[in-house]
């Protein structure tokens, strides 16, 4: 009974999956002009994206959990580090800490549902590929306009920016930023060289 049961469960997730959609290009509404991925990905075939530069978009679009359409541009702003920060260093997960600021936006489309967005889904990537995650802190000493610790809705045909801080171990630096909202393809962006 119990192998029917998870057979069962498995073709109705299999069925599921195969009927939403999970999409990104390049955005021509970003800041600034993105450089054109290689390939992109579609329903029928996932491809690798390239990485963007700092200041360009991607346009991602997908069928939410509850069926309806969702999509909106993820952008990445700017990206400073050292960042000089009004934080106590026992905030931070290493001793004598470097402070870096990521700031970025969300646009969601006029014709989306609400895009729920918060710090979780950003990360720093570093050449052993290893991340730090967003830290997912607030207040006073934060650099301003924070972006939300909390899920926040961005109703359609509106942004949300905000500036997320990061410490990390004195004398690294992450080579990629990361958004990778759970059940989508990650997008990454290029960290320049100090």
């Amino acid at each position: 009974m119990n192998a029917r049961t998870a057979a069962c469960a498995a073709l109705l997730i299999a069925a599921a999956t195969a009927c939403s959609s999970n999409t990104s290009s390049d955005d021509s509404k970003a800041p600034t002009t993105a450089a054109k991925p290689s390939s992109t990905a579609t329903t029928t075939a996932v491809a690798k994206l390239k990485a963007l530069a700092i200041g360009g978009g991607r346009h991602w679009s997908d069928t939410d959990l509850d069926g309806s359409h969702i999509s909106a541009t993820t952008s990445v702003i700017s990206y400073t580090q050292p960042a000089k920060v009004d934080l106590s260093d026992a905030l931070a997960d290493f001793p004598n800490p470097t402070w870096a600021i990521l700031e970025v936006k969300v646009c969601a489309d006029a014709t989306s549902t609400n895009v729920m967005v918060a710090q979780s889904p950003w990360a720093l990537g570093y050449p052993d590929d290893t991340r730090i995650q967003a830290p997912g802190v607030s207040g006073a000493g934060i650099p301003k306009p924070e972006y939300p610790v909390e899920s926040t809705a961005v109703q359609p045909g509106t942004c949300l920016r905000g500036k997320i801080t990061f410490s990390m171990a004195k004398g690294t630096r992450p080579d990629r930023i990361i958004y990778g909202p759970g059940g989508r393809d990650p997008v990454t962006w290029t960290v320049p060289k100090a």
